[in-house]
């Protein structure tokens, strides 16, 4: 979503591939989550780092709103679809080292842009929500980024977390003069061991 619009499907974000339920071999859909924080997947979602070419690349002003909405849910096939699991929400951006954004596979690094936590001791911004809004940085530095988006859901036993990713290509227009950090990379930016994430019984926070 940008310029107050909601775009179609894939028209400005990476596609991706499907995917099996880790508690289901048979279940297999495009939208189920992923798992693997060690794997390169975990920058944009299965394949989605090599799906570029073909996706179209949004304009956007920095200092301006936009997000991204759910698309569709594997276990609720009807609308609205909302995110209806417990857990924090992130948004982040890579800036190409290149003007080839479409060749781009996020390999470079990251900084986070926005997050979404807790609302209280027991709900979570993100629930029940058609999707997550944020503003781009005001100083960012005029580029061509993708712009990174993650749901959580945490789970209370070990290394079961979910991850719902997904990626847009953009241009920011501004005039720049931030210094974005800190810096980080996926795979690297997590580990099984951080707290209130990834490890079992966490708690609801960042």
């Amino acid at each position: 979503m940008f310029n107050n619009t909601v775009t179609e499907q894939w028209e400005y974000v990476r596609n991706i591939t499907a995917g099996f339920a880790a508690d289901d071999a048979l279940a297999q859909d495009q939208y189920m989550p992923y798992y693997d924080i060690y794997d390169a997947n975990i920058r944009c979602g299965r394949g989605a780092a090599t799906s570029g070419p073909g996706t179209r690349t949004a304009t956007v002003l920095a200092g301006d709103e936009v997000g991204f909405v759910v698309g569709r849910s594997a276990d609720e096939p009807l609308e609205p679809y909302i995110i209806y699991h417990n857990g924090p929400g992130q948004a982040y951006l890579s800036r190409s080292p290149t003007d080839d954004l479409d060749g781009y596979e996020g390999d470079a690094e990251w900084f986070k842009i926005a997050y979404l936590g807790p609302k209280n001791d027991s709900y979570w911004l993100t629930r029940d929500q058609t999707g997550m809004n944020f503003i781009l940085p005001r100083t960012t530095p005029p580029g061509k980024y993708i712009l990174r988006v993650e749901h959580l859901y945490v789970r209370p036993a070990f290394n079961t977390t979910q991850f719902y990713i997904a990626c847009a290509q953009i241009e920011v227009l501004g005039p720049g003069g931030g210094s974005p950090g800190p810096l980080v990379k996926f795979p690297g930016a997590y580990n099984l061991s951080d707290p209130g994430k990834l490890c079992h019984r966490c708690a609801a926070g960042p």
